[in-house]
């Protein structure tokens, strides 16, 4: 079964505004271009034939181009992360499998994908350790709307059983993803992708200031 990745990117150095008190928004875009880079490394080593950037303006659009994907620009004045998804979902068409994935997992592996891609079942979460959603696979894309933010993997989970769809929860290692300056350093110490542990070697002894 042929499978599309959606991947939602913000114009880069707006979003992770939690690492704002140590990276400058220059560097937190240079972050994001890596994270996606090596997001869609995986999905490609993972035979994702087609992936496509939700892209929250010209900037992130720019960046999808750099990689070679296609983007759809968000609708204008976008309410939430949801809407931006149900938009592009309906501008993909029909589609028999579609997986999206966040663009901030610099662990993510082709294995990791491969895993969620042959598991079974109409709804597929890749649940992040605080139990948000890093993945949400959906077979069809539109057989249900998303629900990402706070504690989405039981929502996602609860909202697939009620409309009687087959539904796992996996907590694979890759689907973690980076908030905080202390997550980018466990992230350094757990072999990230080529693109992020590159940016990570600029930021050099930085990384592990106290501020």
């Amino acid at each position: 079964m042929r499978t599309v990745a959606l991947v939602p990117l913000r114009t880069p150095g707006t979003g992770k505004s939690r690492l704002a008190p140590a990276l400058s928004e220059a560097e937190r875009a240079g972050l994001a271009a890596a994270m996606l880079a090596d997001v869609v490394a995986a999905l490609r080593d993972a035979g994702v034939g087609r992936i496509v950037v939700a892209a929250g303006g010209p900037e992130a659009a720019a960046v999808a181009g750099d990689l070679g994907l296609a983007s759809v620009q968000d609708p204008p004045m976008a309410r939430s992360l949801d809407y931006v998804l149900a938009v592009a979902t309906a501008r993909l068409g029909r589609i028999r499998q579609l997986l999206v994935v966040t663009a901030d997992l610099q662990l993510l592996t082709a294995g990791d994908v491969r895993t969620m891609l042959t598991t079974a079942g109409d709804v597929i979460v890749a649940r992040t350790p605080d139990d948000g959603s890093a993945a949400l696979l959906r077979r069809p894309g539109h057989v249900m709307t998303t629900a990402f933010g706070p504690g989405s993997a039981a929502v996602h989970e609860a909202r697939a059983r009620a409309a009687g769809l087959r539904t796992k929860v996996l907590d694979l290692p890759g689907f973690r993803d980076v908030d905080t300056l202390d997550d980018l350093r466990q992230v350094a110490d757990a072999s990230p992708g080529p693109a992020t542990a590159a940016f990570i070697d600029q930021l050099g002894a930085r990384l592990h200031v106290t501020n």
